[in-house]
């Protein structure tokens, strides 16, 4: 009696777990196609806001753009003023569940523009014997043609976490004081459908 009353309390709380619809199912994640992250290092150094648009092509590849708005200006930091990057993405993704995660290699175009400060050849001294050298402000654009590694952490509600790091070269070169771009930060968003 025992055995059939065990087997019996088994098989109807193993029916009923089974019949259980959770909301954050793999079918779900799978289906969300849309991602929106935040550079979150950037926007806490107060230095700079960056968003980002991912659109999940499948679960090896996805494409999006990323956007930043430079808040700071002076000689001592990136002046960034504006930046428009569109980007093409491969996960090497081993599991079988929904993908556009783990780790990833990005090849991105980077538009930018911002403000350089430039010395001239003439200077002044003052009272104390310091020299003082002529300094203009002058704005650039440049496009920057790179790569990128990273990796992705995304939990079945949706939510991602995102590191990457990477570099691209200046093509037009009107910013002397830079060779390039360093494009990577720590992310935080949310993939929706």
């Amino acid at each position: 009696m025992k055995k059939i009353v065990l087997t019996l309390v088994t098989l109807v709380s193993v029916s009923a777990l089974a019949q259980t619809n959770f909301p954050e199912s793999m079918n779900s994640a799978y289906e969300k196609k849309h991602e929106i992250r935040l550079g979150a290092v950037k926007l806490l150094s107060g230095h700079s806001l960056e968003l980002s648009y991912e659109r999940v092509k499948d679960r090896n590849q996805g494409y999006g753009v990323n956007f930043l708005v430079g808040f700071q200006s002076g000689e001592d930091v990136l002046n960034q003023n504006i930046s428009i990057a569109p980007y093409y993405r491969f996960y090497f993704n081993q599991s079988q569940e929904y993908g556009a995660k783990g780790m990833f290699v990005e090849g991105f175009a980077d538009l930018y523009s911002g403000t350089e400060y430039v010395y001239g050849n003439s200077y002044a001294v003052d009272p104390y014997g310091y020299y003082y050298y002529d300094q203009n402000k002058e704005n650039f654009t440049d496009l920057a043609l790179g790569l990128a590694i990273g990796w992705k952490k995304v939990n079945t509600i949706g939510f991602v976490f995102e590191l990457k790091a990477g570099y691209g070269k200046n093509l037009i070169q009107q910013n002397t004081n830079a060779s390039g771009v360093f494009k990577g930060d720590i992310s935080i968003g949310y993939r929706f459908n």
